[in-house]
């Protein structure tokens, strides 16, 4: 039997008479219906490795690989306080990052479980899933309670939350379950105060309270709901604007305790001057292009919500143009948010619900749009994960207030066979996202053809074919790797001259390609950009098997020998305790008849090894005359 709504809101643009409701079904199975296709959506992201900045920020984090231990520093420090210690570094983005509480639960899971990464990628599914039910419960018990139909606007506007594509890289990117953990915090911040108002039970109060500190500690959206909460107890309560105001005002106490907790672990915000346009990407803009394209970037993030296709892991130099202030697309882009802006004033005046969907998508994509604080970064898809919630509240609205003339069968049919599609849809969008997802190799080799232009994806490519070519047996497919390497390592460098990242793994490709002077040359860059780049340590020492190895090859031609001793004792250059390098100078020398060379070099080859046997037989075959 299908329930009526029971109750009506004045304000509601809907202006339509308690309906059935569309679905005949209870909010408990609405509920298992969306946490169930959230978990099937997501579940082939578990057998995922890691990929982008799950490096940084769990494997190369000291922290989290203490465990428990970690927990402390993870709680006193910049997010990326270990990875600067490795790379000999002081703070790199403007402002710091303090979002502890998912690196807390990262070092919680290390504690227990290790380094598994299954296991991880399930927490972070599992995590999804949960998000998917505060942001039902809050629309459905809270936000859209009053409106006819409310429960089931709510289940439509959670369902396109749930199988939103740019959703992908929030849940198949371990790293990004900071972003998760900040909406469930938020969500359960409007919910407990909106129970406080309800039941005025104190542990009410404390439990929004708390969820309201955990918000701030995963990410720095939670700082907008100074705005949103006030606004949330005026268009769904019958508090007056200053009463929703004053009952907001035990949350600044917190907001002043969360500045006071990450001024103590970050210090003062403040902008870190950065020549690196991979951190500062409108280094080159002028002034009115840096805004024009910030701009953009706001028209952009609504046209990929409404059309997610295609997905990347990276927008940043040069893969977003720079735009000036008269583009259409930047023209356009204003008037929409202006409108926007301007009309979600009207309807909170009108205490309309869709003024806290309008402000709660506007507020949080202020957030990462550059304009507030400077975030290091052009854009990318999991920022806009807060904001597509306001979104889907948009659209689901929408949708029934088009609907709303039809019969109820119509109606149903209609929606249903929406949700359908577009759950087919997406489904099929992220499900093989969520493979792409698997690791840096699978990752960047495709998205270098989704972002041809991004610096960072191309030398990411690049680097990830000289992983390839390191795993293969085949050295035809190694040598093919190495080749694709050269080219996507070189292109990052002709778009960005200094990125040492590029320099250093050409080099590394041109090692594997036995062209060590090559190497050596990108190495010596990278040195003059970045002296004390820790990997610089590790390999400069490999150039003396390199010029050795060089010296080797050109040796099978009689004629070359001695080029071939030439290129052997650069090898000395980085490691003039090799014996294997002297005791192949020894050969060469011994082939072209200079005896008294070759006894040198394998005298000095056993001083360094005693027990090196071609050594001592190469000395047994000398003439006599020479020993």
């Amino acid at each position: 039997m299908q329930k009526k709504s029971k109750t009506t809101d004045k304000n509601s643009p809907l202006k339509i008479e308690p309906t059935p409701s569309l679905f005949g079904i209870s909010f408990k199975v609405k509920c298992i219906i969306l946490m169930a296709l959230g978990f099937l959506i997501y579940i082939n992201s578990v057998g995922n490795e890691f990929a982008l900045d799950d490096g940084i920020v769990i494997i190369k984090n000291d922290y989290v690989q203490d465990g428990l231990k970690g927990i402390g520093k993870i709680l006193s420090t910049d997010a990326y306080d270990s990875y600067y210690k490795h790379m000999h570094a002081n703070q790199m983005l403007a402002g710091g990052r303090y979002r502890p509480l998912s690196i807390v639960w990262f070092a919680i899971e290390h504690q227990i479980f290790g380094e598994s990464w299954p296991i991880r990628h399930l927490f972070s599914v599992l995590f999804y899933v949960l998000c998917i039910f505060t942001v039902f419960y809050f629309l459905s018990k809270y936000l859209f309670k009053k409106l006819p139909g409310g429960e089931d606007m709510a289940f439509i506007a959670t369902l396109l939350f749930t199988i939103h594509p740019m959703h992908t890289e929030v849940v198949a990117n371990v790293k990004s379950l900071d972003e998760i953990f900040s909406l469930i915090c938020i969500m359960c911040t409007f919910i407990f105060a909106l129970k406080y108002i309800d039941t005025k039970k104190t542990s009410h109060q404390l439990l929004g309270l708390l969820f309201f500190l955990l918000a701030l500690l995963a990410k720095e959206y939670a700082v907008m709901l100074i705005f949103l909460l006030p606004l949330v107890f005026y268009v769904t309560t019958n508090k007056t604007a200053m009463q929703a105001l004053s009952a907001t005002l035990p949350y600044y106490v917190i907001l002043a305790i969360y500045a006071g907790m990450r001024i103590g672990s970050v210090g003062i915000p403040h902008n870190v001057p950065s020549d690196e346009i991979l951190n500062n990407p409108y280094l080159l803009a002028t002034h009115g292009q840096k805004i024009a394209t910030e701009l953009f970037v706001l028209g952009k993030y609504l046209f990929m919500l409404f059309i997610p296709y295609p997905l990347s892991s990276d927008y940043s130099y040069a893969q977003i143009p720079y735009h000036n202030l008269f583009d259409p697309s930047v023209l356009l882009t204003v008037i929409i948010y202006v409108g926007f802006g301007i009309w979600g004033i009207k309807l909170a005046a009108k205490r309309n619900i869709l003024a806290f969907a309008i402000f709660f998508y506007l507020l949080n994509i202020a957030m990462v749009s550059n304009f507030i604080v400077d975030i290091g970064a052009t854009m990318g898809e999991r920022l806009a994960f807060h904001s597509s919630l306001g979104f889907v509240i948009l659209i689901s609205y929408s949708l029934f207030y088009l609907l709303q003339k039809m019969s109820l069968e119509k109606k149903k049919n209609i929606l249903v066979a929406l949700m359908a599609i577009l759950v087919v849809l997406c489904g099929a969008e992220d499900i093989p996202r969520n493979a792409e997802w698997k690791s840096d190799v699978t990752l960047f080799i495709k998205d270098v053809d989704t972002s041809p232009n991004s610096v960072m994806i191309n030398g990411n490519a690049g680097a990830r074919y000289v992983d390839m070519a390191e795993k293969t047996k085949d050295p035809a497919k190694a040598n093919d790797y190495l080749r694709k390497a050269i080219t996507y390592l070189a292109k990052s460098i002709n778009m960005h001259k200094t990125y040492v990242n590029s320099y250093l793994n050409l080099g590394v490709a041109y090692y594997k390609l036995n062209e060590p002077d090559s190497a050596k040359m990108c190495w010596d860059i990278a040195k003059k950009l970045y002296p004390n780049h820790p990997n610089l340590a590790e390999y400069y020492p490999l150039l003396a098997e390199g010029f050795m190895n060089k010296g080797l090859l050109m040796s099978r031609d009689k004629n070359n020998l001695i080029m071939a001793i030439a290129e052997m004792k650069k090898g000395l250059l980085y490691d003039p305790k090799d014996a294997n390098i002297w005791y192949n100078i020894g050969g060469a020398y011994f082939t072209i008849g200079q005896y008294d060379s070759a006894r040198a070099a394998w005298t000095k080859t056993l001083q360094l090894k005693p027990n090196y046997k071609d050594a001592q037989r190469g000395m047994n075959a000398l003439p006599k005359s020479s020993k």
